[in-house]
């Protein structure tokens, strides 16, 4: 699995996770966890499809 390397996690419960956020430090955009965009272009399960992001690209 590839992993954008500016997708920044935060937990805000201590048991499941439905308030937790994954954050885009280039952007900072907040996203849930069963987001799209997370699970198809920030952490998909194979590939590395955020490189053609583009917030990745112009950074």
């Amino acid at each position: 699995m590839a992993r954008c390397p500016y997708l920044d996690y935060e937990s805000n419960s201590y048991f499941g996770n439905s308030s937790d956020k994954y954050i885009c430090k280039l952007c900072g955009k907040q996203m849930d966890v069963d987001d799209s965009r997370v699970k198809y272009t920030c952490k998909p399960d194979y590939g590395e499809e955020y490189k053609s992001c583009p917030i990745y690209k112009d950074r």
